[in-house]
């Protein structure tokens, strides 16, 4: 994108703020992943990455890690379309007795991981995948004993990777 995603607004604010304040409906205490050099106010709890693998795969190991015996409900930053009902739909649906519950991308049918709820049992299965050089959450999700679900609206699991992505949201 260029440019720190988490500060694009589609919703009249920075889409951390956005969502930070979406999942605060859900969740009795919510957190925003970032790396060492982003500038997060304390005020949307800061959670610098523990771990240095690249990509998304950081953010839930170290989420996992700080808290350890909590499930984890992880929302991609530049998904700008999840609202209350597709986290309705997903924690009402979820299985606690599986690694995690999440999404289904159609078509294709594979898991995504970044509107996932991850259960603490994922942490050392996750952590050895990334440490074999797997950083690929999907990659994970994929060979993982998950709850897959169907998406109530596929736009829900659309992420914004290029400026050319965001047509109309800005």
């Amino acid at each position: 994108m260029g440019s720190d995603k988490s500060l694009l607004s589609y919703k009249g604010k920075p889409q951390r703020e956005h969502l930070f304040e979406l999942l605060s409906k859900f969740c009795p205490k919510v957190y925003t992943s970032c790396r060492n050099d982003q500038d997060v106010p304390a005020r949307i709890n800061p959670l610098v990455d523990h771990y240095e693998f690249p990509g998304p795969i950081n953010g839930i190991l170290t989420a996992l890690h700080t808290h350890p015996d909590e499930a984890w409900l992880i929302i991609a930053v530049d998904m700008p379309f999840v609202d209350e009902r597709a986290l309705q739909i997903l924690l009402k649906h979820r299985n606690v007795s599986k690694i995690a519950t999440c999404f289904l991308h159609t078509p294709g049918n594979f898991p995504e991981p970044l509107l996932t709820v991850w259960e603490p049992a994922a942490y050392p299965a996750l952590h050895e995948f990334a440490q074999s050089g797997n950083v690929s959450p999907r990659a994970f999700l994929e060979q993982a004993d998950i709850k897959t679900i169907d998406a109530p609206n596929p736009q829900v699991l659309l992420n914004i990777n290029y400026p050319m992505d965001m047509g109309p949201l800005l």
